[in-house]
């Protein structure tokens, strides 16, 4: 199994609850637009630890990069999915009706998103508490 490993920062501990600031990894330094690319170079990402962890202390975060690519993929897939189902199924099912296409696609589209963003917060909710991601100090 490969494993996805990012180093980062302890920025606060709430009882358990990190909030990390992780690196970008060398390939941003290899890029031929590095130095004046809009992207930042680190992120901030919350997990749960029951270890000692301090404010300050360097991190190692691994994980499996068979459930991070899964969760990306449902992450980022799964809304897009959602608004085409929601674009075609009233231009096919209501086509001859007499009824306003275009405002009723867009109303579909929407409820769609919606429905796709809801469960992808159920999701995070679940995720959460499965501890995909393990934390552990670095001396």
């Amino acid at each position: 199994m490969d494993k996805v490993t990012k180093e980062g920062i302890v920025l606060d501990n709430n009882k358990g609850h990190l909030t990390v600031q992780i690196f970008r990894n060398g390939a941003c330094g290899s890029c031929s637009a590095s130095g004046s690319c809009a992207e930042s170079k680190t992120t901030e990402i919350e997990l749960f630890t029951h270890e000692n962890i301090k404010k300050g202390d360097r991190v190692m975060i691994e994980g499996s990069s068979n459930d991070v690519t899964k969760l990306t993929a449902v992450v980022y897939i799964f809304p897009v999915v959602m608004i085409l189902i929601g674009a075609i199924l009233p231009n096919v099912f209501l086509k001859n009706t007499g009824i306003d296409l275009n405002l009723l696609t867009l109303i579909s589209v929407l409820v769609f998103l919606l429905i796709s963003l809801i469960f992808v917060k159920g999701l995070d909710s679940k995720v959460k508490d499965r501890n995909i991601m393990k934390v552990r100090k670095i001396n």
